[in-house]
């Protein structure tokens, strides 16, 4: 036994040497291929940081991030040959690949608004779709490589798929929630007619039963002529609720003819106490999804589907009564370097500061949501557009007498960038956030 167990550690020995050679080797293979870069990099210098930067993620003790390094080669790559195409190309050509890479940015920014949409609060999801969501990273700028935009998006179909399965997952639960309860109904119509019987008063059973029947039988009708999970849940509530009334005047009834009824009477009151109690549990889901699909989870502000409703319906309002109507979009500055330095709580902490601080500035009827991500729009009725300006300062003092702390850095200064429009005569939704974001853009750009 003991030269088997010498065998066998002898044996993991020479595995474990194996697999730090192969390590070494590829690590060694790793640095020449970057180290090939480095030659290059002589004629590209504005490329030397994002080089090194490669090159440390080789020169490490730990478990080389082979998808990482991968990654940013690519990209290295990428913009080498992009700069060495440029080089080449007369002024036609460099015209086109200019037009080419503005039609990539624009790209890239409708890809990433429909991402803010998706990813922010749209649905409720799991903790590993949230993380999910949370590692998706899209930058838009002028000189980006095409793999940057396929890589983001790769991951965001990924989640899409997700959470296609996790909505398809909740209104499979709903559907089968009914379909019970529409089993209990009519569980309890049999045993109606079941239990209930004498012939002796056979008339006035079959007049019971006929009511019993016209409640029971209207609640699948229910089902095909009301469209809303609201609509459902009072349908079938109020026909609960004339089936308990029916039950306890027949209780009354039976009582008095007879005593051994009072048996069967209970049984049904049972069975009615159980139906009720799984409508209030759908009561409730339903409920929760109504919350979720108008209010934002992380800051209780509006989410962005209430808020297009609202801008529509306050546009149409807008051309008829010809009141003042204002939109400031607000956006956080630096946000992606607050959550890369300080980590996704605390710039969770920002978001709600701020959503707060919106709340405590503006009016109780003025329209605030937040719109995607670090960005966050109130409709404001009523007010012109100084009225509006003053509002977007009293909430940036409000906002300064807020402190913002760190352990590792101590005080954090963190500003917010507002842009304001007020609505003109045959504005649409998209015209209107379109003035108002850049606005705001031209604010922040000042900043820098």
């Amino acid at each position: 036994m003991d030269d088997k167990v010498t065998a066998e550690i002898e044996r993991l020995k020479k595995d474990c040497f194996h697999m730090e050679q192969l390590r070494h080797d590829e690590k060694q293979c790793l640095l020449k291929v970057i180290n090939a870069f480095g030659t290059v990099m002589a004629t590209h210098e504005g490329l030397s940081a994002e080089y090194r930067a490669v090159k440390e993620m080789v020169n490490t003790d730990q478990a080389l991030p082979i998808d990482r390094i991968e990654n940013e080669v690519d990209k290295l790559r990428s913009k080498i040959f992009a700069e060495e195409t440029k080089k080449g190309l007369d002024q036609e050509n460099l015209s086109q690949v200019n037009e080419l890479k503005d039609r990539l940015f624009k790209s890239c920014r409708i890809v990433k608004k429909i991402m803010v949409v998706l990813l922010d609060n749209f649905y409720p999801v799991t903790d590993e779709l949230k993380t999910q969501a949370e590692s998706i990273h899209l930058k838009c700028h002028k000189n980006m490589a095409q793999v940057e935009l396929e890589n983001a998006t790769a991951s965001f179909l990924g989640f899409i798929t997700g959470l296609k399965g996790k909505i398809s997952e909740d209104f499979t639960y709903i559907n089968n929630t009914f379909i019970m309860l529409l089993g209990h109904v009519k569980e309890l119509e049999k045993t109606l007619t079941k239990e209930i019987g004498g012939d002796e008063n056979i008339k006035e059973i079959e007049r019971f039963e006929i009511k019993v029947n016209h409640q029971v039988g209207s609640i699948a009708d229910s089902f095909n002529l009301h469209t809303t999970i609201d609509e459902i849940k009072g349908a079938v509530i109020e026909k609960l609720t004339k089936i308990k009334q029916l039950m306890s005047k027949r209780k009354e009834e039976e009582i008095r003819k007879a005593r051994k009824a009072q048996e069967n009477i209970d049984k049904l009151k049972k069975k009615i106490t159980e139906a009720e109690k799984d409508a209030l549990i759908l009561a409730k889901k339903a409920e929760h999804f109504q919350s979720a699909a108008t209010k934002d989870g992380l800051t209780g502000l509006y989410n962005r589907s209430a808020f297009d409703v609202n801008l529509k319906n306050s546009l149409t309002e807008f051309n008829k009564e010809k009141r003042a109507l204002s939109l400031v979009l607000f956006d956080v500055d630096n946000f992606k370097w607050i959550n890369d330095t300080l980590g996704h709580v605390a710039g969770d902490k920002v978001l709600q500061k701020v959503a707060q601080c919106l709340k405590e500035t503006f009016r109780k009827d003025d329209f605030i949501a937040r719109y995607g991500g670090d960005e966050f729009a109130v409709v404001i009725s009523g007010l012109n557009e100084k009225m509006a300006q003053e509002k977007i300062l009293n909430f940036k003092e409000n906002f300064r007498k807020r402190r913002f702390f760190s352990s590792d850095t101590g005080d954090v200064n963190i500003t917010v960038s507002a842009g304001v429009t007020m609505a003109t005569e045959g504005d649409s939704p998209e015209d209107f956030i379109h003035r108002a974001d850049t606005r705001m853009y031209e604010v922040k750009k000042k900043k820098t």
